[in-house]
């Protein structure tokens, strides 16, 4: 039994796990972690956006839902298909079991055949329990899911939609009220599998693609490997680079995670006018070279975030080791212009044991600023 406020309350606890990566990237700032490439890039893709209405009728629909309703139950509709289903199974059954009961020779092709169909039920009721387990089970889970925002933004459309329709949480018209009496009730096929009807065409249940997931233990490794590049204060060198970028081209090997990649997680590096160029694909007659052009601008992009990040750690270490030097210009304690004969400036800086250092026009500036504010 799933009753929809105990799927609320699970979704409330998840997003608390959810927004942990996040939270990671946060710790650095976006420059750290490749923000440095730019920002947003003129708003979400048609997929994303797609699949963000969705998402939120799903989770409207849930919110009134009345809590005291099994989440899981079956319509009468679909009971009485089950229904249905069983008598006429059973009535085969019983047929070939009388046909056999008048047979006297086991190894004939007729006893064989009717043996046949009694196996043939006894799967197909097998096949039924398991699939109608799996249903519920994925009801549950896909609303959940929606509720969490686990789903890849990048998720086909039609695949979502699919799994509105066989869920029941379709709502054409948004008025927050299901457009259907709680989902598009299945019809049971040969051999026990589920079939529903979805805008005119029938789906197969047990082959159906499952909808593409936000690939979190991706992106978390890639910002856990950008954090310790950073704290590494150490520059990327050319064979870094190299070997970080195979071990890119395999994480992309996956279509999911390349997805994933690039319509759920532009806070890594900027991706939303890849997503939109993945759109445009879907048009294309050369969808898959373009599929691969975005996976290699990807790479680079993710390459120079590891690079800049690299650097600024670097870059960081550099400045608090000038800090130390015992004459560094923020240590000085009087400065002085001098007018050379030819008409220049010399600039120089003074420290308490009486040293002087001569520095450049910025850095006495730098130090004169400093001055000015304390």
């Amino acid at each position: 039994m799933a009753n929809n406020q105990l799927i609320l309350g699970a979704g409330k606890a998840a997003k608390k796990f959810v927004d942990v990566g996040a939270e990671v990237g946060k710790s650095l700032g976006a420059a750290a972690l490749g923000g440095a490439l730019g920002g947003a890039l003129g708003g979400l893709s048609k997929t994303a956006l797609k699949n963000k209405e969705y998402q939120g009728k799903v989770n409207t629909l849930m919110g009134r839902m009345k809590t005291d309703i099994d989440f899981t139950s079956f319509s009468p509709t679909e009971t009485a298909s089950m229904r249905s289903f069983l008598v006429a199974e059973r009535g085969r059954y019983a047929d070939a079991a009388k046909a056999l009961a008048n047979m006297t020779d086991t190894t004939s092709s007729e006893y064989m055949a009717q043996v046949d169909v009694m196996n043939g039920v006894n799967n197909s009721f097998t096949n039924l329990a398991a699939q109608l387990k799996s249903y519920k089970e994925g009801k549950v889970n896909f609303a959940k899911d929606m509720l969490d925002g686990t789903i890849s933004a990048g998720n086909p459309t039609e695949n979502t939609r699919e799994a509105m329709s066989m869920y029941g949480f379709l709502d054409e018209d948004g008025d927050g009220v299901n457009d259907k009496r709680l989902d598009a009730a299945f019809n049971i096929q040969a051999g026990g599998n589920l079939g529903f009807d979805v805008d005119g065409k029938t789906i197969d249940y047990n082959t159906r693609k499952p909808a593409v997931m936000k690939d979190y233990v991706l992106s978390n490794k890639l910002l856990k490997g950008n954090e310790s590049a950073y704290t590494a204060q150490a520059r990327m060198s050319d064979t870094s680079q190299k070997l970080y970028r195979e071990e890119l081209e395999q994480d992309f090997e996956s279509r999911d995670a390349l997805m994933s990649m690039v319509y759920d997680f532009d806070s890594i590096v900027p991706t939303e006018d890849l997503a939109k160029r993945w759109d445009a694909s879907k048009e294309s007659e050369n969808s898959l070279d373009e599929i691969n052009g975005i996976k290699e601008e990807l790479i680079n992009r993710l390459v120079q975030a590891r690079v800049d990040v690299s650097n600024k750690g670097y870059n960081e270490k550099e400045r608090k080791s000038s800090e130390r030097k015992p004459y560094h210009w923020k240590k000085a304690t009087s400065s002085m212009i001098y007018e050379n004969e030819d008409g220049t400036n010399s600039y120089f800086l003074f420290f308490e044991d009486n040293t002087r250092t001569t520095v450049n026009l910025k850095t006495f500036e730098a130090y004169e600023a400093l001055e000015a504010r304390s």
